[in-house]
Order: structure tokens, then sequence, then C-alpha cells
């Protein structure tokens, strides 16, 4: 059941899971994670893509950023869904799709962590992401003095393995990104933002060559298997875009990137 939960910003939200609400609040207000090292400037009223909204604080960010911006948001699960419209749902120049986009139209099943919402996707696999979660858990435990590392490390990794342990399989719908901006007039994009556990190799193949170079600029989280992150930066670079790829320090340890590209002018 969804709560109502004060940000350090003072922004209210409701939220599934009181500590990830907290964990994405830091990463995308205070880290500013998907905002390249340089910088990025947008046109006025820029079209911002949010694939892979959860509950909506990228696209309250991208509104604290931009205003004006047109926001269309994804996420496929239902019950995040209902959170991202209640938290975004009302807001001028939010558009809410309750999809995900990839390179092919189809019906596909998704594994659904209700207590850990963010590591949910198509893919998903409870034990690379418990390894995942340890790894992040053990950067994180290195800033600790070493007299509380251990029982840090012990209490958070139960709780991981009790989040993780409730998973459900959930139907939904999946469009190519080129069929869907098409289908909603959209002509360019000028922000991309791509956070889909595992699934970011698929929502790029669906962007289609007459939409490669409407996009100005982009952020991307990787998870890099099976040569991922390469095909990534590829993906960018054969079509025109410069890529830089950064690793946040907590990350260190696993296989998680940030891939940031933009159109040269």
């Amino acid at each position: 059941m969804p709560v109502q939960r004060k940000l350090p910003n003072g922004l209210s939200v409701y939220s599934l899971n009181g500590n990830e609400t907290d964990y994405l609040y830091r990463e995308i207000f205070h880290d500013e994670s998907y905002v390249p090292p340089h910088g990025v400037r947008l046109e006025e009223s820029p079209i911002v893509l949010d694939i892979g909204a959860n509950i909506g604080l990228f696209t309250l960010f991208a509104l604290h950023k931009w205003p004006d911006a047109r926001v269309f948001s994804f996420e496929p699960v239902p019950d995040v869904f209902d959170v991202l419209r209640r938290n975004t749902g009302h807001l001028p120049g939010v558009r809410l799709h309750n999809i995900a986009l990839g390179d092919t139209d189809q019906r596909r099943r998704l594994t659904y962590y209700p207590n850990y919402t963010m590591m949910s996707g198509f893919d998903a696999d409870p034990k690379v992401d418990r390894a995942l979660a340890s790894s992040f858990i053990g950067s994180v435990a290195d800033s600790l003095d070493e007299d509380l590392r251990e029982a840090f490390i012990d209490e958070v990794e139960d709780l991981v393995d009790d989040a993780l342990d409730e998973r459900r399989s959930v139907d939904c719908d999946v469009r190519r990104v080129d069929t869907f901006v098409a289908d909603a007039g959209i002509d360019h994009i000028d922000f991309l933002k791509v956070d889909v556990e595992g699934f970011e190799v698929p929502v790029l193949r669906g962007i289609g060559d007459e939409l490669w170079p409407k996009i100005a600029n982009a952020a991307v989280e990787v998870a890099d298997r099976d040569g991922a992150l390469a095909t990534v930066v590829s993906l960018f670079e054969s079509n025109g875009l410069r890529t830089h790829v950064r690793q946040a320090t907590e990350y260190r340890e696993t296989d998680l990137h940030t891939v940031f590209a933009w159109q040269v002018a």
C-alpha cells in the first residue's frame, strides 16, 4: 500500500518502499546521476522520455530542472504505475504510459519484486540480483569504520534477501520505441533516460534509423552482461552521438555503468 513520504527537498511523494525511495531521491536529485559530467542544456519546452520511470522521481526531477518540459513516462508494472500516477499524473506536461518500450511490439512476462521494485525486469534473476546487491552493499560498507562494517553487511544483506524472496510474474505490453514515438506525434527527443534493469539494448535497438538523428541527449544505465556496455556505446556512436561512460563509486564492484550520449553540433 503506497504511503506518503516527505523527501529532503520538501517534496512529498507516494512511496512503496521507504528505503528504496530515499535511495532513488539521493541518486536522482542529490547526485544527479542522469546528468552528464559536462552538464546539459535543452531547448525551451524540451521533450523528455523517462523509460523505466518507477514511481516517478526522475520525471519530477526533469520538471524541476526544465519546468516547461513535456515528459513521457513509461512504467510497465501496474502496482508501480499506480504510484507513478499518484506522484505525477496531475502535473501539466506529463504523459504516463503503463507499457515497456523495446525493439518488438509484443506481450511479455516481467519479474516484479514488490519489496525491491527498482530491480524488477524482464530478465530478472534472483541469484544475479543478489550478487549485484551484495557488491553494492560491500562498496558502501568500505566507507564505514571497521567495527561497524561487518554488522552493517550482515543486516543489510538479510534485508535484501527478504526483499528478493518475494517476487511475482507480471504480463505487460512492449512497444517499439519508434512505433510509439510516431503514434504519439513526437518529432524529436531532447533527453532520453533509460533505466530498465538489463533491457536497455532492446530499447535502443527499437529506436530505428529515422529517429536516431532526432535524439539530442541520452543517459542509459547499463548492466554490463554479455557485452551490453560495448553494444550500447556502439549503438550511440554508430548513429553519430558522442559518448561518455561513468561508474558511480558505490557501483565500482558491480557491472552497472551509466552511458551518456549527445549529438555533436
